[in-house]
């Protein structure tokens, strides 16, 4: 059985997780008992901070729930030594199917596999973030090929 350090530690992960996702969806809070763990969300998360992983078990928990609900469903995991201001970093895993179908919609299937990457990005005139050029920006959206030389 989990000590209570550990239990409060996975509390405190599901807390620092859905706060994360609150800078794209608002709403986003912590969902306690045998489904989701983040609520308000357009996918499934399940969120781990263990000692041990049991990876085969996560993957059978998410597809047990979204072979219902029809959703997204992957794993984020604290791991240990990563504290609480690095959320950003905590890694995630989701079935290479699943990802496929994000990078196809994403548009990565677009991208020539000889492309040449340091001819490609470009800055975006918008928002000075890095872009394929001639694609929008998937930043601010914009669709602009120049470079911006931010």
């Amino acid at each position: 059985m989990a000590s209570q350090h550990r239990k409060h530690r996975g509390y405190a992960t599901e807390r620092l997780v859905a706060s994360y996702l609150q800078q794209w969806w608002p709403s986003a809070s912590v969902g306690r008992g045998q489904g989701k763990d983040c609520l308000n969300v357009p996918f499934d998360i399940e969120v781990k901070a263990r000692n041990s992983l049991d990876i085969k078990g996560t993957l059978r928990q998410i597809k047990a729930r979204t072979s219902k609900s029809g959703e997204l469903g992957f794993a984020c995991f604290r791991l240990n030594g990563q504290g609480e201001a690095s959320v950003e970093e905590f890694v995630c895993m989701l079935p290479l199917s699943d990802l496929v179908e994000l990078l196809r919609k994403a548009g990565y299937e677009k991208i020539p596999g000889d492309i040449d990457w340091e001819k490609a990005m470009i800055r975006c005139n918008s928002c000075g973030n890095w872009k394929v050029k001639q694609w929008e920006c998937k930043a601010c959206g914009k669709e602009e090929a120049d470079n911006a030389d931010v």
